[in-house]
């Protein structure tokens, strides 16, 4: 694919945006089709969304990036929370707002997972995915996830109780299957060039809690180490 073709996607630290564009993720996480499938589901309002941003500037637990086009209209958002460097794991989740199509959350599933063994260094990465969300769940498993569990009546929506998939890929799984993943949707990771910057890496906890949340050939691919964590362009 001819690179003007190419739709270049860039995921930057939320924390390092300006308040309008800050203000623009809580737009994406209020749409319907995005907070039905969260645990908290009510309409987030500015002080609410505003508090969480900050409190992100002190957790190093989570690193919350906004998925922006090149124009840098926001598309969603990508994090991994619970970060634990001690046992080498995180949890991780992903929103893009309605109108993002064209194959975009698998690339940046494939994307990030790649970012969190390759850059962070963890050797495991969990999800969960509350029950009747089908099609987030047949993802996951496309990119190697496996279902760990089951919980049912786990949690209340609607006034009804309802389960929570739980799901998990290792570092060993994911090494040894990526390849043939980036082959099988050659077409779909060509139309982008993707790019995560990242300029500190999470800290270590004195007293770790036990708790639950790179490059390819088929993408456009360069490296800039700039810190800790180099930007890098896939």
């Amino acid at each position: 694919m001819s690179g003007k073709n190419v739709k270049k996607v860039s995921l930057v630290p939320i924390i390092e945006l300006d308040i309008e564009t800050q203000m623009k993720a809580r737009d994406i996480r209020n749409e319907e089709e995005v907070r039905k499938w969260m645990y908290t589901d009510h309409v987030i309002g500015t002080n609410e969304h505003l508090g969480w941003i900050d409190s992100l500037r002190t957790d190093k637990r989570q690193l919350v990036f906004m998925v922006l086009d090149e124009l840098d209209n926001p598309l969603g958002t990508v994090y991994a929370n619970f970060i634990d460097l001690s046992h080498k794991k995180a949890d991780w989740s992903y929103w893009l707002t309605k109108d993002a199509h064209g194959g975009l959350g698998s690339v940046i599933e494939y994307k990030f997972i790649n970012f969190v063994f390759d850059i962070l260094g963890l050797e495991k990465l969990n999800c969960e995915v509350i029950e009747g969300n089908d099609a987030v769940v047949k993802l996951h498993k496309k990119f190697l996830f496996e279902e760990e569990g089951f919980r049912r009546s786990n949690i209340l929506k609607d006034g009804k109780r309802i389960g929570v998939h739980f799901l998990g890929l290792t570092k060993q799984d994911w090494e040894e299957g990526k390849d043939e993943l980036s082959n099988k949707y050659e077409k779909i990771f060509s139309k982008f060039s993707v790019t995560i910057e990242c300029k500190n890496e999470p800290e270590p906890e004195k007293n770790p809690v036990n708790t639950t949340a790179a490059s390819d050939s088929n993408f456009h691919t360069s490296t800039k180490s700039t810190s800790k964590i180099p930007n890098l362009t896939l």
